[in-house]
């Protein structure tokens, strides 16, 4: 059986640093987004915090297009990509909406 190889860019010693950081700011800036909207959806603190969610999901969504040039993605995946942070703005304000709705049918 002939053995496959993917042909792919060999990564540069000297983008490693950038790349892990730009990949744990990822990380970091999308909980700080989900965090900060919990939690003022919650009323537990005050609802401009969730304005200030939305720059840590601008954060996050420069990161992932920053990680993905590093990386050297094609356009096609960073298209995905993207697509994919929308799909992550969008995510907690369906399921809030959802959940509201939940509790109207049952009051």
């Amino acid at each position: 059986m002939k053995e496959v190889y993917l042909n792919m860019p060999q990564l540069a010693p000297n983008d490693f640093l950038p790349i892990f950081i730009s990949a744990t700011l990822v990380l970091i800036f999308g909980t700080i987004f989900v965090g900060l909207y919990t939690f003022s959806k919650m009323k537990k603190i005050p609802s401009y915090y969730q304005y200030i969610g939305y720059i840590f999901w601008l954060g996050c969504a420069y990161s992932l297009y920053l990680l993905s040039t590093l990386v050297g993605s094609g356009s096609f995946t960073q298209k995905v990509l993207m697509m994919a942070m929308f799909a992550y703005f969008i995510l907690p304000h369906f399921i809030y909406f959802l959940m509201q709705e939940t509790h109207k049918q049952h009051d």
